[in-house]
């Protein structure tokens, strides 16, 4: 394994634990933690070019601040030109970022674009109730319009800041405000996760061994017959799936053991959505939870299922919500196409 992904490996690993710990903590506490780790981590692995994320937030709060009713459309310009701009810095004479800045990066355009339509649904909603004179039942919505320190925490937050899975404003703050997080599921859901991570671990490992990616770029590859080399590309996508098998489910369990992205089951949680129904406890039973909202892999369905629709279904499933709900709707052509 690289160094750089020994890291990776290295921070997976602490949050499981650490997340246990949020558990204990007030909400209040919990918010500062939470922003002041995410940017230890942030500051400690991205060094200077921590400057990029911190640019991509304040000026996706400005756009906000400025104009909701274009926020979804602005932000997604602004982050995604931003984007480009990170991946293109050497042509200013810029330093090259880390790959640790870059994952970040990643994370924080798909967080910035979903909370500006999560305040653009916000006003909408709130101009429609005073048109009407009654509460629209809006499920997962804000209820009033973040702060900076919120925004901040929220993109710093230290639950999957550079692996995901990705995560609504409003679940962070159901997160952040949780009544009771030391009664929800802890050890079981969080084992569950874990118990493949080792197979995972272990096939990746032997499989790169044989099959590794660096013998691609020799031109002794080239030398090899057809046949040969597209049972390479085989071999090689499978190292790729099972490096992200485990990573994914690590960070998993990472959510799943600080409570975050925790629902009771009638909620019908979506992965990356969160709830889709509204939902009051009930004090005669006792509630089932489940994690669906942070749920980013369907490890047996990717590997399994029949059709490319499925596969992209169950594969980074988190972010296929944000695409379903704040890109192709707004495409100009219909979204199968895409």
């Amino acid at each position: 394994m690289s160094p750089d992904e020994l890291v990776y490996l290295g921070v997976l690993a602490a949050s499981i634990p650490v997340g246990f710990l949020f558990r204990y903590l007030s909400s209040s506490v919990k918010q500062v933690a939470a922003l002041f780790l995410g940017l230890f981590i942030t500051i400690a692995l991205c060094h200077i070019h921590t400057l990029h994320s911190l640019v991509t937030v304040i000026g996706t709060w400005i756009i906000i601040k400025s104009s909701w009713r274009h926020a979804p459309a602005l932000s997604l310009s602004w982050t995604f030109l931003y984007l480009l701009f990170f991946r293109l810095v050497t042509w200013f004479d810029l330093p090259q970022p880390t790959p640790f800045a870059n994952a970040i990066q990643l994370i924080l355009t798909l967080k910035m674009v979903s909370l500006a339509n999560e305040v653009h649904n916000f006003h909408i909603e709130k101009k429609r109730d005073v048109s009407s004179f009654a509460k629209s039942p809006v499920i997962g919505g804000l209820t009033q319009e973040p702060s900076l320190f919120e925004i901040l925490s929220y993109s710093y937050c230290y639950v999957g800041i550079m692996t995901g899975p990705f995560f609504r404003f409003q679940t962070y703050m159901d997160w952040v405000k949780q009544p009771s997080p030391l009664a929800l599921p802890r050890w079981e859901p969080c084992l569950q996760r874990l118990k493949m991570v080792p197979v995972f671990g272990a096939l990746f490992l032997a499989v790169n061994h044989y099959f590794p990616l660096s013998y691609v770029r020799t031109d002794g590859f080239l030398d090899e017959n057809i046949f040969f080399r597209l049972f390479y590309m085989v071999a090689v996508f499978f190292v790729f799936r099972m490096r992200f098998y485990a990573a994914w489910c690590g960070a998993e369990a990472g959510c799943i053991s600080a409570g975050l992205g925790c629902y009771p089951e009638k909620a019908l949680s979506k992965p990356g959505g969160g709830p889709t129904v509204n939902y009051s406890p009930d004090p005669t039973s006792e509630e089932k939870y489940d994690f669906k909202t942070i749920q980013n892999i369907d490890c047996y369905n990717t590997d399994f299922c029949v059709k490319v629709r499925h596969g992209m279904r169950y594969w980074n499933m988190t972010v296929q919500w944000w695409l379903h709900h704040y890109i192709y709707p707004n495409a100009p052509f219909k979204s199968y196409a895409l």
